[in-house]
């Protein structure tokens, strides 16, 4: 625990304002918070609330305009501009999105304050999963009434045989997409070269997506690739869903002396 050393009269008027907040809050205190960036440092600090439920409602109980919480705010604005270079270098990281948000603590009956960081992350899930063109051309409405139209051409074998035609006994596809708008990508790759995709298998590309990961593209978003074998008659999905998480660093706890 580090020790921060108030003068007379600042001890005076924190002593002042720790038996205010002792009625106020108790010993869970109030709590407050700044965002950090690699970009901007530290920024926005929100000020100071009782911790807990409605704390942002209750803040006028906490005499926002008197000497004891303007000591606080200040000590605490000062903290953030003489260590945004630390709180900034928790950010480096491999899967750091760049981002995250301090949290202060302050303990009036030992007047502490107690100080972490929440590092945004990425992460990813990834998933397979087999189909055959049997189960593919009979596969029922989706929750949200998708009626898999196009995914019933699979089970045509004159189309079956076009598709063989036009790229062979195997063609992978493409896509990837995120922050609400996603696509499969106009080529695809048959064992021998690169080709563009026509219309049908694009749409029977979506279809496929959408059975177990309608709305794909939304927020963190995802990519993948969809195999088809018109030979054995199969469907192979591989896709991969994004997403943002985050982690805790204890910055440690502080005391007003």
């Amino acid at each position: 625990m580090e020790n921060i050393k108030l003068s007379d009269k600042d001890r005076q008027i924190l002593n002042r304002y720790n038996h205010l907040l002792m009625a106020i809050v108790g010993e869970e205190g109030i709590y407050g918070y700044a965002y950090v960036s690699e970009d901007e440092g530290v920024y926005d600090f929100s000020g100071f609330q009782p911790v807990g439920n409605n704390g942002y409602s209750r803040r006028d109980e906490l005499e926002t305009n008197s000497q004891g919480y303007n000591l606080l705010y200040n000590l605490i604005d000062v903290f953030f501009d003489q260590n945004s270079n630390e709180f900034v270098n928790y950010l480096y990281c491999d899967d750091c999105t760049g981002y995250g948000h301090i949290n202060v603590t302050y303990n009036p009956f030992n007047s502490t304050f107690n100080v972490n960081i929440d590092i945004g992350t990425r992460g990813y899930n990834t998933h397979e999963h087999d189909f055959t063109f049997e189960r593919l051309k009979n596969q029922p409405q989706g929750q949200w009434g998708e009626r898999y139209e196009e995914l019933k051409k699979l089970g045509d074998p004159t189309f079956i045989e076009k598709m063989k035609n036009d790229y062979g006994n195997t063609l992978e596809i493409t896509y990837d997409g995120g922050g609400d708008s996603g696509q499969i990508n106009d080529e695809g790759e048959t064992p021998t070269s690169v080709v563009r995709i026509n219309q049908d298998i694009e749409y029977i590309g979506y279809e496929v997506i959408a059975i177990y990961y309608s709305g794909w593209e939304n927020n963190e978003g995802g990519d993948g690739r969809i195999t088809f074998d018109f030979e054995n008659k199969t469907v192979t999905l591989h896709h991969t869903e994004n997403f943002e998480d985050s982690e805790t660093e204890e910055i440690g706890e502080f005391k007003l002396i």
